[in-house]
């Protein structure tokens, strides 16, 4: 008996990062195709669908588009009423109503005369906005980028330079770096632009992740899959450099690659491998890539991140370890603490990842007296992942958020046939030949195999109830994460977070936080508190490619939701101008005190 476990993670496991759809060739070959002929293009994505259908795109008239955008509003309406989980939640908290937001949506589409495939792309993705849920989004079949090359961060109500792209500005060109700050971009004031942004893309939801946000990839990477305007040539930006008295203006050129995709209907082919639920395994944020050849160490999920050693280093982790740790000595108290950068819930191999985390908890166990996990900027990312690494931080079963589920007959089809092909397992061995001998690293067992077992069930009798929506479940059937049989640091923990750790990012910290496993030093997490599942948008003229909807809400132990609630921190520590200019000293100082003070 065979299961597929392996497609959950071989389709499942990478972050959807936008401008990746892009990279697969590099910019001269993208060019090369942008100059084919238009009868190429055909040849290029689907021929016989661009050739059968050229005609009709090219007949439709402007009330006949207009008529297509109002039924594809209706469409997405109806898919978000019957699986959009947090809907009571954003209208107890927001007023948040989806009839109100569609007809919002439709009277933009009435209200023009003529009104293009492009704003009406920018009008669904208003209406993801509304939601106020960063898990929400929606795709669109473009080809078209532009990067700066360099990157911006926000702190204390200012931006600043966070990396530079040294081989396309190198230092005798570009005299300006890290910690220097930007006070207006194309001629207008910065905090001005970031503005527009953020209005131009409905953003109204967290002020310090959405300013977060703008700075990371809205200023400095434009993507027409995300439904964005995509600008080309000269941009004038003004750098104030640290310590400096005036700003200094200098002009960048916008890093252009075309749209290669013209407007008529696109048919993707890619096959998936499908699991019962499967999309209950991924919590993780849709972003793009920092632009190419940039210093990464603020982007989400960068390995090293964004902290300077906390101090001296007594022993460090090798180069092929998939993780940044070390053990200091600490200033404040002189005692050895370890350090761990935790960046994602995504990696390409989450068995091999698990299998270095393990590894270096001896290292910890042996060297040091607590330790600081800094978990800043995490997008997220599998769940059995982040359980399996969960496990190897406790000696106690840690509990975990349950989820309100939204359900369909899809649903309830999967969970058949998973009961179908693993009936009849009674030992360890027979659920690992099913499952695999892990989940993403996460070992497997009987007793996993049975609470899955039991998690289905259980789904389908509240459906067979009437439910469209479950009661609070754990996701899998693991109402709380066991400790791992083989290693575990039971020391004091720290855990760093900020306003840019989303999904995932949100949980670890909500799951160490509940058991009182962890102290959290920082900034309160975005608030991305569910499980996200993606619609495939087949056949439409108006390039919509995928939507992205939270499928679920996750409930805390005290029966919070997570969702734009995010985690607080029991000791807050916001990241100053001070800092990003001067190395973080005063950030590094305090978090050092912080964890000094839990050996006390």
């Amino acid at each position: 008996m065979k299961y597929y476990s392996k497609g959950l993670f071989t389709s499942l496991c990478g972050l959807v990062f936008l401008a990746g759809q892009v990279n697969a060739g590099s910019l001269e070959e993208l060019q090369t195709l942008n100059s084919s002929s238009p009868e190429d293009y055909g040849k290029v994505y689907d021929k016989d669908l661009a050739s059968a259908t050229a005609g009709a795109a090219a007949g439709m008239t402007q009330q006949q588009l207009k008529q297509l955008m109002l039924q594809d509003l209706d469409s997405v309406r109806n898919m978000i009423a019957a699986r959009y989980a947090p809907a009571g939640w954003k209208a107890e908290q927001y007023g948040w109503d989806l009839d109100a937001e569609i007809r919002k949506a439709k009277d933009q589409v009435n209200a023009s005369a003529s009104f293009s495939v492009k704003e009406y792309q920018q009008v669904l993705r208003t209406l993801m906005n509304s939601m106020k849920d960063y898990h929400v989004s929606v795709a669109f079949h473009s080809t078209e980028v532009a990067v700066l090359p360099l990157g911006i961060t926000y702190a204390d109500g200012r931006y600043f330079i966070s990396s530079v792209n040294r081989k396309a500005l190198p230092e005798s060109a570009f005299p300006f770096r890290e910690g220097d700050e930007i006070t207006a971009f194309d001629g207008k004031p910065i905090a001005e632009v970031v503005a527009a942004l953020e209005r131009q893309a409905g953003m109204d939801n967290i002020r310090n992740t959405d300013a977060g946000m703008t700075a990371m990839i809205g200023l400095t990477v434009r993507v027409g899959a995300m439904g964005e305007s995509v600008p080309q040539g000269p941009v004038t930006i003004s750098i104030k450099p640290a310590g400096g008295a005036e700003a200094v203006p200098f002009q960048l050129q916008w890093r252009y690659i075309p749209e290669l995709i013209p407007q008529q209907p696109f048919v993707s082919k890619t096959a998936r491998v499908r699991i019962p639920m499967s999309w209950l395994s991924m919590m993780a944020l849709q972003t793009p890539y920092a632009a190419e050849g940039t210093q990464a160490s603020y982007t989400l999920g960068d390995k090293a991140g964004f902290l300077p050693d906390f101090g001296e280093k007594l022993w460090q982790s090798p180069a092929e370890n998939t993780f940044r740790a070390y053990v200091y000595r600490s200033p404040a108290s002189g005692r050895n603490i370890a350090f761990l950068r935790l960046p994602t819930y995504t990696v390409e191999d989450p068995s091999k990842a698990a299998g270095d985390f393990a590894a270096l908890i001896p290292e910890f166990n042996q060297r040091a007296d607590a330790l600081v996990i800094d978990q800043t900027n995490n997008p997220g990312g599998i769940v059995f992942y982040l359980y399996a690494l969960a496990s190897m931080l406790t000696d106690a079963p840690l509990t975990v958020p349950r989820h309100y589920i939204s359900l369909t007959q899809a649903d309830i089809a999967e969970s058949v046939n998973f009961l179908k092909g693993t009936a009849g397992a009674k030992s360890d061995e027979e659920a690992k030949a099913i499952l695999g001998p892990d989940l993403a690293g996460y070992p497997v067992s009987l007793e996993l195999l049975k609470n899955w077992t039991a998690f289905h069930v259980e789904v389908m009798k509240q459906w067979s109830s009437g439910r469209t929506m479950t009661s609070p479940l754990p996701v899998f059937g693991i109402a709380a994460v066991q400790p791992s049989p083989a290693v575990r640091f039971a020391k004091p923990i720290l855990v760093l977070t900020n306003p840019m750790d989303f999904s995932g990012g949100d949980f670890f910290p909500a799951i160490m936080q509940d058991n009182k496993r962890a102290v959290i030093f920082g900034e309160r997490t975005a608030g991305a508190g569910g499980v996200v599942k993606d619609y495939k948008q087949q056949n439409s003229l108006l390039g919509v490619e995928t939507i992205k909807l939270t499928a679920t809400i996750a409930e805390r132990a005290d029966g919070r939701p997570i969702e734009n609630l995010g985690v607080s921190p029991d000791i807050p520590y916001a990241v100053t101008a001070a800092d990003v200019q001067g190395g973080y000293a005063g950030y590094i100082k305090a978090a050092d005190a912080a964890v000094s003070g839990l050996l006390r």
